[in-house]
């Protein structure tokens, strides 16, 4: 009997986990057949499901410089950010673990707000400040505006793995002569590695992805893979390939970003749990 209620429950496990990953993979999928399609078979009733497979939506893709700028613009505000957030995080979460700061809960707490609350916020103050002093448009600029997000995230994160960390750990620091930059770098940073790698991921898959902002602090020279996309979209018309075509790559390193580096999330992800 027992034996047959395992079965059971594990068959239902195995159809949830069916269902969950095709209703994740049936819009990727559509996306792909879409940008695989000629113009005349893009949008036919009822659907081509078996059809001559063409390429000239990535070729004219990568053909188009204002996609190509953008897609490496992606990458270099994505890799600041990652830098920028995860470095400071460190520090301050570091300092939230080893000194007795006042009002440490309330901080944290009020870093949760302002993790919590919508991008498009900061859009119109950020934009006068941008203007004034230079950095509009700018991949520095938009580097500092998604630190409103990620960087209340990443000090979250990094605080509840510093915590996992023995106190007694800490004690020996002290003891063995270790200043704070010492037992940061000698001590915590090589114990926290997953949690940090997998913080860096989180964070790099948001600014990937973020557009709100994006719309309103950029106009050409650092405008993201996300407005390049949307940049298909004109006035009376779409035009489906570009669109469907760009789409597909612009998920495409995060998905494998994120597939080499699951370990990392994973361990990290578990590495502790979130304190307050």
């Amino acid at each position: 009997m027992k034996k047959i209620q395992k079965y059971k429950h594990l068959i239902s496990a195995y159809i949830v986990s069916f269902f969950a990953i095709a209703f994740t993979l049936l819009p990727i999928t559509w996306l792909f057949m879409l940008s695989i399609k000629s113009k005349g078979e893009t949008f036919t009733k009822p659907p081509k499901w078996i059809f001559d497979p063409t390429v000239n939506n990535y070729v004219k893709l990568w053909e188009n410089d204002l996609f190509k700028d953008t897609f490496f613009n992606s990458i270099y505000i994505t890799i600041i950010s990652i830098v920028l957030s995860v470095t400071i995080a460190l520090f301050a979460a570091y300092a939230l673990k080893i000194y007795n700061i006042k009002f440490k809960t309330a901080f944290m707490q009020w870093l949760l707000l302002a993790y919590m609350l919508p991008e498009f916020l900061f859009v119109l103050p950020m934009f006068t400040i941008y203007q004034t002093i230079g950095i509009y448009d700018t991949y520095v600029g938009m580097a500092i505006i998604y630190q409103v997000h990620v960087l209340p995230f990443s000090i979250w994160m990094l605080r509840s793995f510093l915590d996992e960390i023995p106190k007694e750990i800490d004690d020996a620091a002290v003891i063995d002569g270790c200043g704070p930059l010492q037992a940061i770098f000698k001590i915590y940073l090589p114990l926290i590695i997953p949690g940090i790698v997998a913080t860096a991921i989180l964070n790099g898959i948001w600014v990937w992805n973020e557009l709100a902002i994006a719309l309103g602090l950029t106009f050409f020279d650092s405008q993201p893979i996300t407005v390049g996309v949307a940049s298909f979209r004109g006035y009376a018309s779409i035009d489906w390939g570009g669109m469907t075509s760009s789409a597909i790559i612009a998920i495409l390193p995060m998905v494998l970003f994120a597939a080499f580096a699951q370990k990392h999330i994973v361990k990290g992800l578990t590495l502790g749990s979130v304190k307050g």
